[in-house]
């Protein structure tokens, strides 16, 4: 939130009170007056909190200071309520504590609390013998306000900080969709390197035997549209592996609950059932979900009209997790599922699982088996 937007209308009420208080005063004496005068510099101090707190705290701190000896050498009597300030020193004080509160760090904060205490305690003391005339109530009054500013400031850092936390995660999903944005990008340009390479190997084949310099020019375009389509590729495959890390969170159940909604939105019937362990080491999760989500991603593509599939991760009485994905549907041919099956086993190896894909008596099942240890 922008803090900046209440600027204005705290003016607005500095100022009424500054007014106010000439007004009450009614042709105040020449030491009223530089009372009065001296409030300016905290109530500017307080307006000037909201864009920047460089000198706020020093300025406000020294124009109390010189009023509480001015309204002591001369006897001011001025009007104050729940304080020993003014009322708009009062105010901008308050103002002051919950700005520095909600925005600096806490240390500065601790100290710039402090200095704004230590000088109202220095001012009750000087002004009127205020503390000692035993206006206990009034003193009450004091902390029960300074508690109200320091809260407020406390009530929005905490929200500040929430709609930080909001704001860092809209901008981690947004850079989450402009990747998967980018990678099917990339893949479009890949297909059409490819199938131009196709094109071009097609048009030689056929031409090399009446005209071979024919089929010599369009080499140029086989290698051009090759060397484009290993870039594309490359980049291609550089955005998902920099986007694997991020798609996973630390809740394991919650992403594979996820993954698998998705797939019942495709239209496909899905049971999942999971028996995890209190911990799943981060590393031993992400390479769960991504099985999972493998898994599904081929039943998408390869499985003929499959009625059911079936999610299980289950513990082991080995110390393994097992991760089951079986649909019923008619496997495609072999080799399908490209190269993630080989992506599955070789991330299963390096985690010291097992590992095995293939059909079975009604379908398609990816089974691995993961220790919780890790690889030994």
């Amino acid at each position: 939130m922008d803090s900046h937007r209440g600027q204005w209308p705290i003016a607005a009420a500095l100022a009424l009170l500054m007014l106010a208080e000439l007004i009450f005063m009614s042709g105040p004496s020449s030491s009223e007056a530089l009372v009065w005068l001296l409030s300016v510099p905290p109530c500017i101090a307080a307006v000037a909190s909201f864009k920047s707190r460089a000198f706020t705290i020093p300025v406000t701190v020294a124009s109390i200071f010189v009023a509480s000896f001015v309204v002591r050498l001369f006897g001011v009597s001025l009007p104050t309520i729940l304080s020993p300030l003014t009322v708009a020193e009062t105010a901008a004080c308050l103002v002051l504590t919950a700005m520095v509160v909600r925005e600096e760090p806490r240390r500065s904060a601790t100290w710039s609390v402090g200095s704004l205490m230590a000088v109202s305690v220095f001012a009750a003391i000087i002004r009127d013998n205020w503390l000692s005339s035993g206006n206990y109530n009034e003193v009450l009054g004091s902390l029960v306000l300074g508690f109200l500013a320091v809260g407020t400031g406390l009530y929005f850092r905490a929200r500040d900080s929430e709609s930080g936390r909001l704001i860092a995660a809209a901008v981690t999903d947004a850079q989450k969709e402009e990747r998967i944005i980018l990678a099917r990008e990339l893949h479009d340009v890949v297909a059409h390197h490819v199938t131009g390479m196709l094109i071009q190997a097609q048009a030689a084949l056929e031409v090399s035997d009446d005209d071979p310099r024919a089929a010599h020019r369009l080499l140029p375009g086989i290698v051009r549209s090759g060397t484009e389509a290993l870039g594309a590729m490359r980049r291609l495959v550089g955005t998902l592996r920099q986007g694997e890390n991020d798609v996973a969170t630390t809740d394991l159940a919650a992403d594979v609950i996820s993954t698998v909604e998705r797939t019942r939105e495709l239209g496909f019937e899905t049971r999942l059932r999971m028996d995890l362990p209190e911990v799943v080491p981060p590393e031993l999760g992400r390479s769960v979900l991504r099985l999972v989500q493998e898994s599904l991603t081929n039943v998408h593509k390869h499985a003929h009209t499959p009625t059911l599939v079936d999610v299980e991760i289950t513990r082991t009485p080995a110390g393994a997790l097992r991760v089951v994905v079986a649909d019923d549907g008619r496997p495609g041919e072999l080799n399908q599922g490209g190269y993630g099956l080989v992506g599955m086993r070789e991330r299963v190896d390096l985690l010291g699982g097992l590992f095995s894909a293939g059909p079975r008596e009604n379908g398609w099942q990816v089974l691995a088996e993961l220790p919780l240890e890790g690889k030994k």
